[in-house]
């Protein structure tokens, strides 16, 4: 695993899956994982500081794919269309993840796909973008959906760790 970006933050107790674990939000018993206020949007000069974007960081990395997502979802919702973007492309990716962890092949290459057509078109301006190596996640990405290895036990994909550059 990688390092942690925002090290005081609490991982929940359990990674969700859908159809297999208590929903977080909606089931009595769900963990009930947000990160608090409302979302803030991402930008090219806050990002190193943004709470959203480095807890999505690290909860990606740690094979919380859910949970990840969930906190990218509100600086979605408020920034530009090429932030959005950056988002929703590692939105699809952990997405793509939760299908190969079920493995649902079919599930997995269409979010895949989604992701590397949303990583790519912000890769043509700005390879390297809100701390990312875009075009080394996106060869990283390709190897790992191609031949995806077994899944496993709930771990993270240690080919596919995100990895800011601060």
């Amino acid at each position: 695993m990688g390092p942690r970006y925002l090290p005081d933050l609490e991982f929940p107790p359990y990674r969700h899956l859908p159809g297999q674990t208590p929903h977080p939000r909606t089931h009595p018993q769900g963990h009930h994982f947000a990160l608090p206020g409302p979302g803030l949007p991402l930008t090219g000069e806050n990002w190193r500081t943004h709470r959203a974007y480095l807890a999505g960081v690290d909860l990606f990395n740690h094979a919380y794919w859910w949970e990840a997502h969930e906190a990218w979802e509100g600086p979605w919702h408020v920034s530009v269309p090429l932030y959005r973007q950056h988002l929703q492309g590692l939105v699809q990716l952990a997405a793509a993840l939760i299908k190969w962890h079920q493995n649902n092949r079919r599930g997995m290459e269409k979010l895949a796909h989604r992701s590397r057509g949303l990583l790519q078109e912000v890769a043509q301006e700005h390879p390297c973008h809100l701390g990312i190596d875009l075009l080394d996640l996106l060869r990283r990405a390709d190897t790992f959906f191609t031949t995806p290895p077994e899944p496993g036990k709930t771990e993270p994909a240690p080919a596919l760790l995100i990895h800011l550059e601060l």
